[in-house]
Order: C-alpha cells, then structure tokens, then sequence
C-alpha cells in the first residue's frame, strides 16, 4: 500500500489537521475506490490503534484516512490536549470533506470506523453526518459519562470552570487531567510500551475538557440512527457496558454486535489473534454495507 502524510482544514475552526492518507495496492487512478475514516481512541494520535485497523482495512481494498484532531499531534489548535466531543464531531465532518475531494475516492461509498472513545465519537457522527454509509465501533467506550468510572479522573467542577475562566482573560496556565494513570495496568501495558508509546502521545487532557464530557450522553444521540451499525467489543473489556448501552439504544435494524471471545479491551488495539478478528468482522461488514 502507499502512505503519504496530508494536511487538511477543520473548516468550523479554520485549524490545519495532519493526517496519513492511505491506498490500496495497486492503486489506479483512473478508478474510484471506497473510503474509510478511522477515527482513535480518546488524546490518540494518528500512529496509534487507529493506524492498525487502517491499514487493514487499505489491504482489504479501501483508501483510509486517519488523522491527529485539533488540539493534537501534528495538528493545529491551542490550549494542546484539549477534548471536546463538539471539536471530535468537527474533525470526523472535516475528515470526510477531504475524502470527498479526492476524485478517486467513490463520494456514495464513505464509512467511519472509531475506536474507544473514537468509536463513541464515531457513533454519533453516523447519526450527523449524512455522507456516512455505514458505521463501525471497535470496543465503544463512552456511554453516559456522567455514570461511568471515566468520573473518577475528574475534579470538582467549580475549580476546573474558574481554571478555563482565568485561562481565557490570560490570567491562568492551562491545567490537565490524567486520563491513562501508569497504576492502570491494562492501559500502561499498550500506551507506555513500544506497542502504542508514539512520540506526540500524550496521558493529559485539559482540565476543563469534563465540563463537555460530563454532559455527553451518546445513547440519547444513537436513538436517531438509521445507517448499518456494526459494534465490536471483546468478552473481557472493561468498556463492554458502555459498548452494549450504546448498541442498545440504536433502533430495531441494520445493527450487529460481535463478541469477540476472551479478548480485553486494550487486546482489541493491536493483539493477535483478537485485533484481527475484530478487523475481520469489519471488512465483511463493508464489504456487504458499502
């Protein structure tokens, strides 16, 4: 396959995203190919598991596009490590526009694919996003925040509300958050080895990013979705809750949920056999959905 790193705009923000472009083997222009966002999970960068489930998906015959969001990696925007599901809807919508562009990618044959909180994110924008055809989620893992272990990372809101206030008159420092502790053994085991540590990666979201998360309830959004809807999760992942809420809640349908036995969470980004069965299960689903 051919990878080359590209540079699009989040249009509603007017911020330049870096991304990592990927097409099939043998490659012909004069041809038009299905195409396939792979959004990562929460504070990832392009490099991460999202780049492993893209470049399965480019083998299997689609161009792919993954990309650092606003606020991350090699992309624009200030304060760094700031998230905001408005600005992660705001990066898939920009995301597509770029593919859309491309004159060989086939604009009626557009899918998103998102992982972790990605895939939450992802959800949502298959309910938004009108370009989207169909819809996948690897191990989905933000439901109702506001009920879930995600709170435990969280301070007291006044402080982290009068902390944006005094960052925004130019007052303050920004302050952050430690959203993946080393003492969280299955998370450490991916993110601070060499099968997810990437140089950009950051643990710190800043402080102030809960005020949205708090309020972002995905199975009240995913009652609206109508496009095939395909939900991987893994027996043993911690997120698998959170997951089966927000399959859940999605009408009567075109949906499917696959259980992939034995496998955790964090197996799902990248460990055999588990990460290929779940990429499997995805390239049928488009295979059949675009």
């Amino acid at each position: 396959m051919t990878e080359q790193k590209v540079v699009f705009v989040n249009h509603k923000l007017s911020l330049r995203m870096t991304g990592i472009l990927r097409l099939p083997y043998n490659f012909d222009l004069s041809k038009n190919y299905p195409a396939i966002v792979v959004a990562g999970p929460m504070l990832s960068i392009k490099e991460q598991a999202q780049s492993t489930y893209a470049k399965q998906l480019t083998k299997a015959g689609y161009v792919t596009l993954v990309y650092d969001g606003a606020y991350f990696g090699e992309s624009e925007g200030a304060p760094r490590q700031l998230e905001s599901p408005s600005v992660k809807e705001t990066d898939i919508e920009s995301a597509v526009d770029y593919l859309a562009s491309l004159p060989y990618v086939d604009k009626d044959r557009i899918g998103g694919v998102g992982i972790c909180g990605g895939g939450s994110y992802m959800s949502v924008a298959g309910v938004r996003e009108p370009r989207f055809k169909a819809i996948a989620a690897v191990v989905p893992a933000i439901s109702d925040i506001s009920k879930s272990p995600m709170m435990g990372f969280f301070r007291p809101a006044e402080e982290v509300e009068a902390e944006k206030k005094a960052y925004e008159e130019g007052k303050g420092e920004v302050t952050y958050l430690n959203f993946m502790p080393r003492a969280f053994d299955e998370g450490a085991a991916y993110y601070y080895t060499s099968r997810g540590n990437r140089r950009g990666y950051s643990n710190k979201a800043v402080s102030w990013s809960q005020l949205e998360l708090v309020a972002y309830n995905v199975p009240a959004i995913m009652k609206d979705m109508r496009k095939p809807y395909l939900v991987v999760t893994g027996e043993n992942a911690w997120s698998r809750p959170a997951s089966e809420e927000v399959f859940a809640a999605v009408p009567d349908g075109d949906k499917k949920i696959v259980v992939i036995p034995e496998a955790g969470h964090f197996d799902l980004y990248d460990l055999a056999p588990f990460m290929d069965d779940a990429a499997d299960e995805l390239v049928s689903f488009f295979a059949d959905k675009l």
